[in-house]
């Protein structure tokens, strides 16, 4: 099997399975009680929080808040801080959990302010800064690294712009696809109110995210129940799930920069093969919508997104599957949609390209080799499916 839909779901590591099954085993004891099963799970607990703040270089401003993954993360900031009426703004290419989340508290008269007009290869230009400054504009969400095009709003210069151009816009950034493929030295935690991130994403087990947040802004919960986490995010803590996050966050702080040069090697070998086959091959013309660019300050490698017309990405996907090589078509959350995607066409797309795309996202177990197989598959497949896609684009 060659699995290259990283930015789906990753596989979990064994360091991971080990920690979490281990934890099942000895820490059942609910971390609410005062005897000692449950104050033992506590400790491990608190002891796995403070390494996570530790790793990720956290100042004692911000807190971190256990949530079921990224999508809870982002509704419980955005929400938290903003609903009903505090004015949003996004640049209109965010992951559903975000975009859908503003759309939601448009519903109570606060339409959020869309800067796609400000898109620059799929991050946010920063002449678009200014206006929010005007528009009294609360929170600015934006994604740290683009789910689909794994295009990069780098964290740093973006924050100083901001604080310049809209001092009191405060930013939250969408950390899912940045944490584990990148290394995070850059992200300048005392300018950011909030950041999300996701286990699962980084070869850790599914339904254990994190919200990180400025404890000096006061978040509504979502949940209410018991008054866990701060009285910010109530039910029983999973700690076995936490561990294996914790471990996760290790393995992707100390391998993030090992990772992301050997992405950078295995996208360079897809682009340029991609670019062979388009100079060989008369009838394909491959499209990237990804930067095919050697820069990680704009482009994460871990994600190629490419499309090449008039061949239809599912019908391609198929294909390769029957190969046992799996990639994907863009977000998992809106794969069943038979909508282009919004991305695509919101940097300038057409339908039709959009619908011939593929995304590629690669993970530490990847290989050369399994690149070049999916090329070649990839060549087998488009040119037996060409013919059909040809003339039904002639009937049109």
């Amino acid at each position: 099997m060659i699995y290259l839909d990283h930015a789906a779901t990753t596989p979990m590591a064994s360091e991971v399975i080990a920690v979490v099954n281990e934890s099942m085993r000895r820490d059942f004891g609910n971390t609410g009680t005062v005897y000692r099963l449950g104050l033992d799970a506590r400790k491990r607990m608190e002891a796995a929080t403070d390494q996570i703040a530790r790793l990720l270089k956290l100042p004692a401003t911000h807190r971190l808040i256990y949530t079921s993954g990224g999508s809870e993360s982002n509704n419980l900031f955005i929400k938290g801080l903003c609903f009903p009426d505090k004015k949003t703004a996004h640049l209109g290419l965010e992951h559903p959990s975000v975009s859908q989340t503003l759309g939601y508290l448009e519903k109570f008269g606060s339409e959020p302010l869309s800067l796609l007009h400000h898109q620059v290869e799929g991050r946010l230009g920063f002449s678009g800064l200014e206006v929010l400054n005007e528009k009294r504009v609360r929170l600015l969400c934006l994604s740290h690294v683009n789910n689909e095009l794994g295009t990069v709003n780098d964290p740093a210069p973006l924050a100083r712009a901001l604080h310049k151009a809209s001092p009191n816009t405060r930013l939250f950034l969408d950390g899912v696809q940045a944490v584990g493929k990148r290394p995070l030295g850059d992200i300048p935690w005392e300018r950011l109110a909030g950041y999300s991130m996701s286990a699962h994403k980084m070869n850790g087990p599914k339904g254990i995210g994190l919200l990180i947040y400025d404890s000096r802004l006061t978040l509504t919960p979502q949940i209410h129940g018991g008054r866990q986490q701060y009285g910010v995010r109530s039910g029983t803590l999973p700690v076995p799930l936490i561990l294996g996050l914790a471990k996760s966050v290790e393995r992707a702080v100390d391998n993030a920069e090992a990772n992301e040069a050997h992405f950078r090697g295995l996208g360079r070998r897809l682009i340029e093969g991609l670019q062979e086959l388009s100079q060989r091959l008369p009838e394909l013309d491959v499209k990237f919508n990804s930067l095919a660019e050697d820069d990680t300050t704009r482009q994460s490698p871990a994600i190629v997104n490419f499309s090449f017309p008039p061949v239809e990405g599912e019908v391609l996907l198929h294909h390769l599957e029957e190969k046992d090589i799996f990639v994907g078509l863009g977000s998992a959350c809106s794969a069943q949609s038979k909508e282009p995607s919004r991305i695509l066409t919101g940097i300038g797309r057409s339908v039709e390209e959009a619908r011939a795309s593929l995304r590629i996202s690669f993970g530490p177990e990847n290989t050369v080799e399994e690149v070049d197989c999916f090329l070649t598959e990839f060549s087998c497949a488009y040119q037996a499916l060409y013919p059909t896609f040809k003339e039904k684009a002639a009937k049109r």
